[in-house]
């Protein structure tokens, strides 16, 4: 009775039916209003009860990367792909096409890199175009003796193709530096690794005195990948799919090598010396 007196002494220009018509409407709106403010903080409540399940669902976790290693965990593994030659120095050359090297190389690294890359590896190609690392050998190569060597990093794997004054002599190769246990190791699991993914009579690993393999600190294996003094070879090296079974190859013999050996640089490669 007492609102209904105050909204009659407030509008006594309304008549008694007008007054009763607005009690009517004042309080329903009064109920919409709180009917409203309960809601909105009914949804607020929800909002920040939810939020610690969005946060926790919202990006990936680590562990949700492929596994490298026993046990799930993505290693800590810096690995130095080396595609062989570039710019000027194209490498060896086709007998029949006449394709240099530098670009099959290249395009192997880049395979190799994407799959060491899916496995969790993290990788650092030495060239990841066509041109050299300088503008000339002498400083292409120190710049490539810098890469491998500097902290960091666990294994070094260089990109080429061959060339044989025999064109009958075709098929994958892996060159270590003498007397390093770990060169021998890691281009053991490569070799049998490629000959495995490109269906080929097992072969072993050579020892040899190049460049890489010889200022290389970290274990380093110089891949051979095939001969373009070989007709078959030629020919294969350049087809895209023979290209990611060398690539598959490489990777598989990379992995099984850091998977047997629990700490990679254990037993580093020789000292690194000035080529004379």
């Amino acid at each position: 009775m007492g609102e209904d007196l105050l909204i009659s002494q407030g509008f006594n220009e309304y008549s008694h039916y007008e007054v009763i018509l607005l009690r009517r409407l004042t309080t329903p709106a009064l109920r919409h209003v709180a009917d409203t403010l309960f809601i909105l903080a009914l949804v607020i409540g929800l909002a920040l009860a939810a939020r610690p399940l969005y946060a926790s669902s919202a990006l990936p976790i680590p562990s949700a990367l492929p596994a490298s290693e026993p046990g799930g965990q993505v290693p800590g593994y810096t690995i130095v792909v080396d595609p062989g030659h570039g710019g000027k120095d194209g490498g060896a050359t086709g007998a029949r096409t006449g394709i240099p090297e530098a670009g099959l190389n290249l395009t192997v690294s880049q395979l190799v890199q994407a799959g060491l890359e899916a496995a969790g590896y993290q990788v650092i190609l030495t060239r990841g175009d066509a041109d050299a690392l300088g503008p000339d050998k002498q400083s292409d190569m120190a710049a490539r003796k810098a890469i491998m060597n500097q902290p960091g990093v666990d294994l070094v794997v260089s990109i080429h193709m061959n060339k044989f004054s025999d064109p009958s002599v075709s098929g994958p190769m892996a060159f270590y530096m003498q007397g390093s246990q770990p060169g021998e190791a890691l281009a053991t699991q490569v070799i049998q690794a490629l000959c495995t993914a490109l269906d080929r009579p097992l072969r072993k690993a050579n020892p040899g005195d190049y460049f890489v393999i010889r200022e290389s600190t970290p274990p380093s294996v110089l891949v051979e990948c095939g001969f373009l003094s070989n007709a078959q070879d030629e020919t294969l090296l350049q087809d895209p799919a023979h290209q990611q079974k060398l690539a598959d190859g490489i990777v598989a013999g990379v992995r099984a090598y850091l998977e047997s050996a629990p700490d990679p640089t254990a037993a580093p490669s020789p000292s690194p010396t000035f080529a004379p």
